[in-house]
């Protein structure tokens, strides 16, 4: 776990839930893609990146762009092929739009990352191909599912970068916990009441509700008191509010 020192609300939590998670992309040509693409891993705790058959590319332009993700760039491997890059994963997993016929079974990415929970620890490659022409066909074998992240019709296609975000956002979302605060106590609906007729109280007293008053008025006041989220404390504070107000008045 990260040190409380280091974290604040919101941060996920690392832990070891056993679900090693390696990205691989098939002949990246950009460095700015790349870098972007070590920076969503820093985002969500994961740092192994594989690069297939890559272009050469500006290593220190990578880094820039990666903001604190340089140690997924450091950490880089190349591997000469598809096969030999995921040749220790348990499951392989490639990201594709197309949504033509073919015998590699396709999922839609929520569903596929609720799916990972069934099984044990184990070794999960996320296959992303190329920036201008994607994952290839050739490639699908390799893989026991093509996931599809949804997207509107007119443009089927996110950037490289964008996808390899929203899958490991999905992933970590399913899989890890987050710092911040559960609210384990809501008022009753009893408490709301007493802060509707303590807002009424006040309203009628100051003269902001009076004969003249449109009717929708009280039921606005009304609907705004019952239907806020507020917790207990919330609820304590207003209504001590609003009595002070009531006494003054």
């Amino acid at each position: 776990m990260s040190d409380p020192r280091d974290t604040a609300f919101g941060d996920f939590i690392r832990e070891d839930s056993g679900l090693r998670i390696v990205v691989v992309l098939v002949e990246p040509k950009d460095a700015r893609n790349i870098g972007a693409v070590a920076r969503a891993m820093s985002n969500t705790n994961v740092s192994e990146l594989r690069l297939v058959t890559p272009s050469e590319f500006d290593v220190s332009m990578a880094r820039s762009v990666s903001c604190w993700g340089g140690g997924v760039i450091d950490s880089v491997t190349r591997w000469a092929s598809l096969r030999d890059a995921i040749a220790d994963a348990h499951e392989v997993v490639g990201f594709a739009s197309d949504s033509g016929r073919h015998r590699t079974p396709q999922r839609v990415l929520e569903e596929w990352a609720s799916s990972l929970s069934e099984g044990g620890p184990r070794t999960v490659a996320l296959v992303f191909g190329s920036e201008e022409d994607g994952l290839r066909r050739e490639h699908f074998p390799l893989c026991q599912f093509l996931v599809r992240i949804p997207s509107s019709g007119e443009n089927r296609s996110y950037n490289l970068a964008q996808s390899v975000l929203l899958a490991l956002y999905s992933i970590r979302r399913q899989h890890s916990r987050f710092i911040g605060e559960v609210q384990a106590e809501w008022p009753t609906s009893s408490q709301l009441e007493g802060l509707t007729r303590m807002v009424l109280q006040v309203a009628k007293e100051s003269g902001f509700l009076n004969d003249h008053s449109p009717a929708h008025i009280e039921d606005l006041l009304v609907n705004v008191t019952r239907r806020g989220r507020l917790s207990t404390r919330e609820l304590k504070i207003l209504t001590g509010l609003f009595g002070s107000i009531a006494k003054a008045l």
